[in-house]
């Protein structure tokens, strides 16, 4: 082995381990024990602070709450079976514009005299917006205004950080000792939002997709409701509107959803309380022997109707199912399906396509 090359290859991998090292400790103590960097311990501190999408959510609309929201709406899609997008809208006292990229450092908050301790814990440490931003693929203020309000949004990598699998079964409100408590049901972001319109008065929360909050947002704008909701609820054209969505206030709205807004195609949607507190079970009935019972339900999805409600994997069982149906028919005709075949969602309607070929004789 040539040690003239081995050794300066050393000490480069010596040098490059130890340089780490030194970024992240401040002071070396006996008995193993080290004194990190202030950058380092909120690095970690942010990995501990935001473990899923949920997490992200609660301190978004914390903050919200925080700044004075009366209405709380989250936006919330899924991209690329993979990538969640989120964007928060509220009506609180906003952010100035030479601050809207100062919020996401460290230790930086609103709150001088005190922290505020709610259901989720503490807050008030000036860490939420630093936390989010280091765990997410980006995060960003959309736009905010002073006095009328707020709109951000973050990307999440669901693979890096995770979400509970239903996001659609909201949890049920029972009668506890001081009033009504969140019951049964998965810990998704539904709950998050009932949870906070439990824990504290006078901040009511939406949640549904970017078109849906753009209808509940038209509809506080023409119901009365001050602020940024009027700011959404002025445009009566279709492309002006999902481009001030798209542009301005970080809804991925297209110009054929916001014309289906404008429509009323697309209605506006209640709020998370109000949707536990309905009695009517959407698509999971009352299991027999709950008689009194609260169970979970699944969310239903506005005025989509039942079908949306079909998820991605049940569409692809219903396309094979048809497909090796009519296979069974075809065989008589030497004709065969192709490719795999393609269910689309339609008004009061499922159509399924499939590509046909000829066989060739026996």
């Amino acid at each position: 082995m040539d040690s003239g090359t081995t050794k300066p290859d050393t000490l480069e991998f010596v040098s490059r381990v130890t340089d780490a090292a030194l970024l992240r400790i401040e002071e070396k103590l006996p008995h193993g024990f080290v004194r990190l960097k202030v950058a380092e311990a909120e690095r970690r501190q942010a990995q501990h602070d935001i473990r899923s999408v949920e997490d992200i959510v609660s301190e978004l609309v914390r903050n919200s709450r925080d700044a004075g929201a009366s209405h709380v709406l989250v936006a919330f899609q899924k991209e690329k079976n993979r990538f969640r997008r989120v964007t928060v809208l509220d009506d609180g006292c906003g952010i100035p514009p030479d601050m809207h990229e100062v919020v996401f450092e460290p230790r930086v908050t609103s709150k001088s005299d005190d922290f505020e301790e709610d259901c989720f814990g503490v807050h008030g440490r000036g860490m939420a917006l630093f936390s989010i931003r280091s765990r997410c693929q980006e995060a960003h203020i959309n736009w905010s205004v002073p006095g009328i309000g707020t709109s951000i949004s973050a990307v999440i990598d669901t693979e890096v950080v995770g979400e509970r699998a239903d996001q659609a079964t909201i949890p049920v409100l029972v009668d506890g000792d001081g009033g009504k408590v969140v019951g049964t049901g998965p810990h998704n972001v539904l709950r998050a939002l009932l949870e906070l319109s439990v824990d504290r008065e006078g901040t009511t929360y939406y949640m549904g997709s970017f078109a849906e909050m753009l209808a509940t947002a038209r509809g506080l704008g023409r119901g009365g409701s001050p602020g940024i909701w009027s700011e959404l609820a002025s445009p009566d054209d279709a492309r002006l509107l999902a481009e001030l969505c798209t542009g301005t206030f970080g809804l991925k709205v297209s110009e054929r959803n916001a014309y289906r807004v404008l429509g009323g195609e697309i209605a506006a949607v209640t709020d998370v309380h109000c949707m536990a507190g309905m009695d009517d079970q959407i698509g999971t009935g009352r299991p027999e022997g709950t008689a009194g019972e609260a169970v979970p339900r699944r969310r239903a999805a506005s005025n989509r109707g039942r079908l949306r409600c079909i998820s991605g994997e049940h569409l692809e069982r219903i396309g094979e199912d048809a497909r090796q149906a009519a296979d069974r028919v075809l065989e008589g005709y030497y004709l065969k399906s192709t490719g795999p075949p393609r269910v689309r969602r339609g008004k009061g309607k499922l159509t399924v396509t499939f590509f046909v070929s000829e066989e060739d004789e026996p």
